[in-house]
């Protein structure tokens, strides 16, 4: 079984900003909405073996708060920078309605939604401090859907597979767009696909596989 959850309500989201790798904190409501997921997930039955998440704080704190919520704080965080969000480029901590306005609604439009249309770069350097551990070259400047979708895959053929595969319940707490591009994967998604997948904050969404990972059925506790 995989368990996708995107991360609860953060500062960003709040304030209606593009976030990305940007390392915006949960709103108190944030924190409410991923305690009760892991409320749904309890009373749903399900217990969790491994978690996976990224290293921005907004899913990292979900991911404490809903094994809180579950009786599980004792699992260990597997924590990797191939989930973190897509990085939105030069947008990354700019307003949505702002961005509509300087670059128009349509252009906003494809950067948010296509699947491979990249914003543009970021000529900030910050990010290198924060991942020491990445050469420069791995550290991107702007992502679109299937870079961030490229991003994520070896970890999934490498440490979210092998753990389906031995039969054990797999949760990856991260973020919209990153899940989104995960949905793609797991559901067998086109490209053309990619604009009309919505993952909402904080709702478990559960997918069960026979022995050989064939998908068998998809639940959203809401």
């Amino acid at each position: 079984m995989l368990i996708l959850l995107r991360h609860g309500q953060s500062s960003s989201n709040l304030n209606n900003l593009f976030t990305g790798w940007y390392d915006a904190k949960l709103t108190q409501k944030g924190k409410d909405q991923a305690y009760a997921a892991g409320l749904r997930l309890k009373a749903a039955g399900y217990t969790i073996d491994a978690i996976h998440t990224s290293l921005l704080s907004r899913a990292i704190q979900t991911s404490n708060v809903v094994l809180e919520a579950m009786d599980q704080l004792y699992l260990p965080l597997h924590k990797s920078w191939r989930l973190n969000g897509r990085h939105y480029g030069a947008l990354e901590g700019m307003n949505k309605d702002l961005a509509r306005e300087k670059f128009g609604k349509d252009q906003v439009h494809a950067w948010r939604r296509s699947y491979d249309v990249r914003p543009p770069r970021t000529k900030d350097s910050q990010l290198s401090d924060r991942y020491p551990f990445l050469d420069s070259s791995s550290l991107p400047q702007s992502e679109s859907l299937k870079d961030t979708q490229v991003r994520l895959l070896p970890y999934l053929e490498d440490q979210v597979i092998p753990q389906l595969k031995q039969g054990k319940n797999v949760l990856i707490v991260s973020h919209g767009n990153l899940l989104r591009a995960l949905t793609m994967v797991i559901e067998d998604l086109a490209p053309q696909q990619a604009s009309q997948i919505e993952i909402a904050n904080a709702l478990p969404i559960v997918y069960h596989f026979d022995q050989d990972l064939h998908l068998q059925s998809k639940e959203i506790l809401s």
